[in-house]
C-alpha cells in the first residue's frame, strides 16, 4: 500500500501450496506468460485482492532443510520514498 506506512499496514500471506522441490516453487513464482513484465503468481495475488494489496517480497522457503529463494520487486523509476531503508529480510518478516 504505497502512500502509507507500509510497517503498520503490514501483512504477511502465505501462498496454500506445497511443492515437491524448491525449483518447482522458484518456477512458480518467476512465471511470467504476460507481456508486461509481471510475475503470474504476484499479478494473480495483486488482482485477487482488488489492488488493495502490493507485494514487498515474495519466497520459497524449505521447512526441513532451511533452503530459501527471495524474489523482491523492481522498480525502474526508483525505489517509492516510503520503502526507502526499511528491511525485508526473513527476521523482520518472520509470523
Amino acid at each position: 500500500m504505497i502512500g502509507q506506512d507500509p510497517i503498520i499496514t503490514q501483512q504477511t500471506f502465505q501462498m496454500q501450496k506445497q511443492f515437491a522441490t524448491m525449483e518447482e516453487c522458484k518456477q512458480e513464482l518467476l512465471l511470467q506468460t504476460r507481456n508486461n513484465g509481471t510475475y503470474d503468481v504476484l499479478w494473480d495475488f495483486v488482482n485477487k485482492g482488488q489492488f488493495e494489496w502490493d507485494w514487498l517480497v515474495a519466497g520459497c522457503k524449505n521447512d526441513k532443510t532451511g533452503e530459501e529463494f527471495r524474489l523482491e520487486p523492481t522498480y525502474p523509476k526508483g525505489k517509492p520514498l516510503e520503502l526507502e531503508g526499511l528491511d525485508f529480510t526473513e527476521e523482520r518478516l518472520e509470523v
